[in-house]
């Protein structure tokens, strides 16, 4: 494993930084945000019951009585270690981090509710899809695993996405893992861009579902639709609930 992870490495002209990881004991490696961020002990989510999400009616239209006909099927246990979005229709903060990078190696476990959707956004550009797809054979790039659409209307500037090669989706309510290499887009010295981004690897729960997939454009929601060699992590919030835990990252540094 070692080796192959080398042999890649080296292939892509990249060296290894050492790795590094989220102590998710508090916040203090993101920037802030509306609150709906926090950091819990657990999360355990209920397979069978749908959480709201963006989709749905605004909370202020809904009655109490439609609320109490809607039990919550997350259950949070106080603590440490896991990384959750508690995401509401009025707080819903996407999350970033403090830190930018540029070609990366990034790991993580993700637990999806049933319903429910996020993204992961490297360099705040270029975003793989975080969603409850379970069930889906034939995955597009707006499941789990895609890279997303952008939502431009120019023909040069139209993204329709990348849909994942396999859909090896778990439960809601499970944990499951996501292993991502990224190479950053390429500029020269005038500041022109030479190479796209890239995802050299994505597996997710050990299988391999984007191998050396170019993103010519930044996909729907970034940052900002301005392309460079370096931006922060960044978590969708605006879409419904979501935890995460073990995450690890490790920057790739080009000669």
């Amino acid at each position: 494993m070692k080796a192959n992870l080398l042999l890649t490495l080296l292939l892509c002209g990249s060296a290894a930084l050492a790795q590094e990881r989220f102590t998710l004991t508090n916040l203090d490696d993101f920037m802030d945000q509306a609150g709906n961020w926090e950091i819990v002990g657990n999360v355990v989510a209920d397979p069978n019951i749908a959480v709201h999400t963006h989709q749905d009616e605004a909370s202020t239209k809904l009655s109490n009585k439609k609320k109490q006909k809607h039990p919550n099927p997350i259950t949070v246990t106080p603590g440490t270690g896991v990384l959750y979005n508690n995401y509401s229709f009025t707080k819903k903060d996407h999350l970033l981090t403090q830190w930018e990078h540029g070609d990366i190696i990034l790991e993580l476990e993700v637990l999806i509710p049933k319903a429910s959707n996020s993204g992961l956004y490297l360099q705040g550009r270029y975003e793989l899809q975080i969603k409850d797809s379970y069930g889906v054979s034939q995955p597009t790039s707006s499941d789990f695993g895609g890279i997303h659409r952008n939502w431009e209307t120019t023909p040069s500037k139209v993204f329709m996405g990348i849909a994942p090669t396999s859909a090896p989706y778990k439960a809601p309510g499970e944990w499951q893992t996501l292993k991502i290499h990224f190479q950053a887009p390429r500029f020269n010295e005038q500041g022109e861009k030479t190479a796209n981004a890239k995802f050299i690897e994505v597996k997710l729960n050990g299988v391999v579902i984007h191998n050396n997939v170019e993103v010519p454009l930044p996909t729907g929601g970034p940052i900002s639709k301005k392309e460079s060699a370096t931006g922060p992590l960044m978590i969708q919030g605006d879409h419904g609930p979501m935890a995460f835990r073990n995450i690890s990252f490790q920057f790739l540094e080009m000669p």
